[in-house]
């Protein structure tokens, strides 16, 4: 089902929006030996694909990646940059994605992460997403825990949207 709006979100890449293709990359993961995360061995090569539409002032986003405990994860949202300066943007983003939180347990998830991109050029750009911990919001993460995670996407522009 995924890749039917992965396929709809890239037909309507359209002339007046920037497009980047998103390559879904590493991770950190911090303290996992505290919360027994991925069997304290989880992956850091988060390989996937994914897309971003910027079209006034917001982010439309989806793809999917190798999760922490080496499977299949797929992500959608919308979100928004605020530009300091040439290089440096922070911004959130805000959607639902499937979560794997054990070798067999998976589930769906909406999600609100602070994120902080690094524009190297015009075109091309790292963007820093920051998963917070579960002890942050205890009761509401279905008795799951994990730890804080950075994740990192390297993102190049496909259409320049003028």
């Amino acid at each position: 089902m995924i890749f039917k709006y992965i396929t709809l979100l890239c037909l309507i890449v359209t002339v007046n929006a920037k497009s980047f293709l998103v390559v879904n990359g590493n991770s950190y993961h911090h303290n996992v030996n505290k919360f027994n995360y991925c069997g304290n061995d989880c992956n850091k090569n988060n390989w996937g694909v994914g897309i971003e539409e910027h079209q006034n002032d917001l982010i439309y986003s989806v793809g999917f990646l190798l999760d922490s405990w080496y499977g299949f994860s797929w992500y959608g949202g919308i979100g928004r940059e605020y530009k300091i300066n040439k290089f440096i943007r922070p911004g959130f983003s805000v959607g639902i994605m499937n979560k794997n939180y054990s070798k067999n347990g998976q589930i769906i998830t909406l999600y609100l992460f602070p994120l902080i991109i690094l524009h190297i050029t015009d075109s091309i750009a790292i963007n820093t997403t920051v998963i917070p911990s579960s002890d942050l919001f205890k009761g509401w993460t279905g008795n799951q825990c994990w730890p804080t995670t950075l994740f990192f996407q390297y993102k190049f522009e496909i259409t320049s949207g003028e």
